[in-house]
């Protein structure tokens, strides 16, 4: 396919070679710093005028050993203004990562990740066929030196169009020069189990129970249920009716299935091991390390093992001239299951099926006829779909980067640093005879699914650099160079429906289906940048960015800038003695962005291409043709203008530090769908510059030591912010509703219009439970009622006449804190981190599957149903309930959407609390042991709720891929909890 060069523009410079800060003190907590000099391996030093920008680090000591499979979960409650959600307790699945809010209207909203100097994308889902891949589990958490959050434009503009985010800067472990060699291990065992899940599901007796007071409040509807004039007809009747497999003669089968535990493991368990040498003499340093990471996660056939070796070399050849190389593989053998909605997907399958249809037959065979409404076929037993249909995976993951700096004259430097990622993924799925997951399956043919998946990145940046300190007060600082990207995606998937053998080969099938894909995009910068700097005490940088991107039409490129200053006060001779720190800063930048680069799918979007399908016919004629896309040439860069305001203010030699920030994001030329004209065949929907987003909000972090001695310390660190996402334009678009999208990737509770909150829940309102008879409006006592529009001044039981309201809330917390504490005795030392989101709302996407109001009769549903339900059935009275009055087939749709299925967010968890004790050097001198420390750690281990009727973990997402998923909870595998045990050793 020939591949026309697209150019991305990015806002502002973009260094992509690995950066390196020198910062003023480096902590075990997260704690916002400026960038004082950042040497991005090309030698382009950023001296002191660069101070303009704020961005947060990690340290190693939060990754190491950690029982999460990737890193971007570490950082959650640790990075102001930093947003985590995940779409699964599954490891390796994909996250919501947003830093100071949403930028785009389309693509992920997560940021840049930069590794070694190797840019990787942004952690979204690339897979084929798992539930969710997130390429960061790629990544040992232990080979982590530590991880820079930047955030402003000022920081952010070194990495281009693609930094518009946020970028997050990954730094791996390296050796020492003149270090002797010393040797690491660690190892952390752990067990886990669901952090927050209330979901109930009913057993046998609340089942049958739920079933009777359904037949009865049915009499009069459902016109065979009109002979019940008692429970105990009511029972009868739900049986017979409903259950006859198993109710005979007045008599039921003894079956009471658990089928929540039926495919769930007790307990995960999770398994680390980590081992590293390093050293180095004068001229060259080294590092190589290693780890091995299992989970066997809840669900039952679910597996997660990695592999992964690491190794960094430095060389001096002489003063002037260094080399540097990094180097990351990793092996992943990873086995999951149907996901999301499908309703092959156990997990739902699993709170759906009646507790009175028993997993086996009594010949011992899988009983496969469980289904009568809960939309499966016959074969979608839950526990046999779990060992009879197959997802396994395997991925092979190098990130590789070289550089070189040569000093070839007095303060002149030349850099050249060329980064790789490549990624080979091969997704199997093999499903046995008598599973027809697919509807075009036959009951006695199987399925086998094979997906390669080859992707190829790599970077080079060449730059050449200035820097000149005049009369010890005048810092003179300029940089130019080019940067290169490109970018390579190739898939080839082979599938047959017919297969006649378990062996997953294709050659025992009838027929094959073919398919591959060929996408590439390409990105070409050009950048320069000046920075000065009076006497460590004022300072001033300007940078300036060209980029071109072949994804865009006929103008590839654009031109990006950032101006920023800072005033370090402390410095002055009249500033108080009281201040250790006071530094002033501000940035204002024009960034430009292109969100769906990073995604794989619309890289030709520019062009309107055809499609040809000869396997159906159409009008007589054999095949069809029609548009694929709908090209926009005029597709153009959309425009990020930040602007950022802050300060750092220290005391006591910065045992107490405050770091506050104002920030206001407006982001214009949106791109999002624009629906031309209708025409004859097409085209369909197009991408086009049609919005525009406002972001803004403040963040504090303080610091502290309140004791500080030779035997005790105690140090805290409490981050907080508040951020708000409003759409400003929406051109050609009053209201943009997702309604009757069920998709993953989609929401039909949120909207979009102007002025509104991005993401807005416009959605019928829920009034309650009627709690007597209005026959003027034809509302009987136990109805569904619904505000008839936004004022609320009127109610109906009718859903449908209803009309659909904004609620000025969504899914995106207003505010974020994180609070750590970490105290040291002597040798004993115990940490915590509390974080908590606010101010928010969450949406039940299964709530059919949880409470359907007496629409799907053998469906199970959670105990809510049962004892939260509006009845007069006798003996079972409820006339205070939550839920409506339950009625076969549910006519008042009430199960449908409305904002009776959204729930308050708002929560504090417990991340994490460790305590460890040090035996020092005591073995050092009989074994060589230098470090010698054994830990309990405790990760997501309390979660508490204000909602009292939230039922789900208030941090789920559907996705990684757009910010639609933000807040929607499929019933996936839970955010899990852990609690596990390691040793450190060192010598």
């Amino acid at each position: 396919m020939n591949v026309k060069l697209r150019l991305l523009s990015v806002g502002v410079l973009f260094f992509t070679g690995q950066a390196l800060m020198a910062q003023k003190a480096k902590k075990d907590t997260a704690s916002t710093k400026d960038i004082e000099e950042v040497v991005v391996i090309g030698n382009i030093k950023l001296d002191p005028a660069q101070k303009v920008g704020s961005y947060n680090t990690v340290s190693k000591a939060n990754f190491e050993s950690t029982p999460f499979s990737s890193i971007d979960e570490v950082l959650n409650g640790r990075v102001a203004g930093l947003n985590f959600s995940s779409a699964s307790g599954d490891p390796g699945s994909s996250n919501l990562v947003i830093i100071r809010g949403v930028s785009s209207l389309i693509g992920t909203p997560n940021p840049l990740y930069v590794i070694d100097g190797v840019v990787i994308g942004k952690g979204a889902d690339n897979a084929q066929v798992m539930e969710s891949w997130n390429p960061l589990a790629a990544i040992d958490p232990n080979a982590i030196e530590s991880v820079d959050v930047l955030k402003d434009a000022s920081a952010t503009a070194l990495y281009g169009s693609r930094g518009a985010n946020g970028v997050i800067i990954v730094k791996t472990k390296k050796g020492k020069f003149n270090q002797k060699t010393r040797f690491e291990f660690s190892t952390e065992t752990g067990i886990q189990d669901r952090a927050f899940d209330k979901l109930k599901v009913m057993n046998d007796e609340e089942y049958i129970k739920y079933g009777s007071i359904l037949m009865w409040n049915s009499r009069g509807i459902k016109t065979s249920a009109d002979l019940i004039q008692n429970m105990d007809d009511a029972r009868r009747y739900f049986l017979s009716v409903y259950e006859p497999t198993y109710y005979n003669n007045g008599e039921l089968k003894n079956t009471n299935t658990n089928w929540t535990k039926a495919v769930n493991r007790n307990n995960s368990v999770v398994n680390t091991y980590n081992f590293g040498v390093s050293g180095g003499d004068s001229n060259t340093s080294f590092r190589i390390g290693g780890s091995y990471y299992q989970n066997k996660p809840l669900v039952l056939t679910a597996g997660f093992d990695r592999i992964s070796l690491n190794a960094a070399v430095n060389h001096k050849a002489s003063e002037k001239l260094k080399f540097g190389m990094n180097v990351n593989y990793s092996n992943i053998k990873r086995s999951t299951y149907f996901g999301g909605r499908a309703t092959a997907n156990p997990v739902t399958q699993s709170i759906m099926l009646s507790p009175l249809r028993p997993i086996y037959n009594d010949d011992g065979s899988y009983n496969q006829e469980l289904s009568d409404d809960v939309g499966a076929r016959s074969g979608f037993n839950p526990v046999s779909i779990l060992n009879e249909a197959r997802q396994d995976s395997r991925i092979n993951t190098f990130i590789a980067s070289a550089n070189m700096d040569y000093s070839f004259a007095k303060d002149f430097s030349f850099n050249s640093t060329f980064g790789t990622q490549t990624q080979f993924m091969k997704e199997m799925t093999n499903i046995q005879a008598g599973h027809p997951v697919y509807t075009i399956m036959e009951d006695n043919q199987g399925f086998l699914g094979d997906h390669r998946t080859t992707i190829f990145e790599y970077n080079w940046v060449n730059s050449l650099s200035y820097n000149k300190v005049i009369a010890d007060k005048h810092t003179i600082g300029a940089a130019a160079g080019i940067e290169y990207q490109d970018h390579i995606y190739n898939v080839l998937s082979a599938q047959t429906f017919t297969m006649n053998n378990p062996d997953p080969y294709f050659q025992y099938s009838n027929e094959q289906f073919v398919s591959n894909d060929d996408l590439q995009w390409r990105q070409l910068s050009y950048f320069g940048k000046l920075s000065y700097s009076y006497d460590k005490r004022y300072s001033v940088t300007g940078q300036l960015r060209r980029d071109g991107n072949s994804t865009l039409g006929n103008e590839k490129f654009g031109t990006f800038w950032s101006l920023g200053g800072s005033w370090n006060v402390a410095q002055e001779s009249f500033a108080p003695a009281l201040f250790s720190t006071f530094n002033l800063r501000a940035s204002y930048g024009v960034l430009g962005n292109i969100p769906y680069a990073d995604q794989w799918g619309p890289q030709y979007n520019s062009a309107t291409n055809l499609f040809y399908n000869y396997t159906y016919g159409w009008g007589g004629n054999p095949g069809y043709a029609g548009f694929n896309n709908a090209g926009n040439p005029n597709l153009s860069w959309e425009e990020s203008k930040h602007l950022d305001i802050g300060g750092e203010i220290g005391f006591f030699n910065d045992r107490l530090k405050f770091t506050l920030d104002y920030y206001r994001k407006i982001t214009d030329k949106t791109i999002f769908d624009f629906y031309p004209a209708a025409e004859s065949g097409g085209p369909g929907a197009q991408y086009a510059n049609i919005g525009k987003l406002n972001n803004s909000g403040f963040e504090l972090v303080i610091e502290g030591s309140p004791i500080k001695n030779s035997n005790f310390q105690w140090n805290v660190s409490a981050n907080g912010a508040y951020s708000k996402t409003m759409v400003d334009r929406l051109e050609g678009q009053k209201l943009v509703t997702f309604n009757g999208d069920t998709s993953d990737s989609s929401n039909e509770l949120v909207a979009l219009a102007e002025g509104h909150v991005l993401g807005e829940y416009y959605v019928v309102q829920w009034a309650g439970i009627a709690q007597q008879d209005d026959p003027t409006k034809g509302i009987k006592a136990g109805d569904a009622l619904f505000y008839t529009d936004g004022s609320k001044t009127d109610v109906t039981n009718v859903r449908t006449d209803a009309q659909r309201a904004w609620m000025g809330k969504s899914a995106f917390p207003i505010y974020n804190v994180g609070i750590s504490n970490e105290f040291k005795y002597k040798n004993l030392s115990l940490s915590f981190l509390l974080s908590g989101q606010f101010d928010f709302y969450v949406s039940n996407g299964v709530h059919s599957y949880t409470i359907h109001d007496g629409a799907f009769p053998t469906r199970n549903q959670i105990t809510d149903a049962l004892y939260d339900s509006w009845t007069d059935a006798p003996g079972m009275e409820n006339f205070n309930a939550s839920n409506p009055k339950a009625i076969l087939t549910n006519p008042s749709t009430s199960r449908l959407e409305s904002s009776r299925f959204l729930n308050k967010g708002d929560h504090i968890r417990l991340k994490e609390m460790r305590i460890a004790y040090s035996l020092g050097d005591v073995f050092k001198k009989s074994v060589g042991l230098n470090n010698f420390t054994i830990y309990l750690r405790g990760t997501n281990l309390l979660t508490y709720v204000f909602d009292k009727d939230l039922n789900y973990d208030p941090e789920s997402n559907t996705n990684s891929w757009s910010w639609l998923g933000k807040g929607r909870y499929w019933y996936a595998s839970p955010v899990l909890r852990t609690v596990s045990m390691g040793i450190q050793l060192g010598f």
